[in-house]
């Protein structure tokens, strides 16, 4: 809850800059009362959608993180180590 007290202003902000772009139908719009729903941002230039090549190749191709290969690395040079 802390980080949601944090970026409130910025969810908040967001939020509205959204609902400025809505056409002014009788109809109201499901994220017109859920303001949270903006909450975590998106990556730069990214659409949001998690199955997206473009934004997430890298991901989808299975190709490690840089934190993961570190501690492949260290787990291997620990395994080289007990085995000496």
């Amino acid at each position: 809850m802390k980080r949601a007290a944090i970026e409130k202003e910025r969810t908040l902000t967001t939020w509205k800059r959204h609902l400025s772009r809505h056409a002014p139908v009788e109809r109201a719009c499901r994220c017109e009362q859920q303001p949270g729903r903006f909450r975590k941002g998106q990556r730069a230039g990214g659409c949001g959608r998690p199955r997206c090549w473009l934004c997430h190749g890298d991901k989808l191709a299975g190709i490690p993180s840089p934190g993961l290969r570190r501690a492949l690395a260290a787990a291997s040079e620990g395994f080289r180590e007990m085995a000496e």
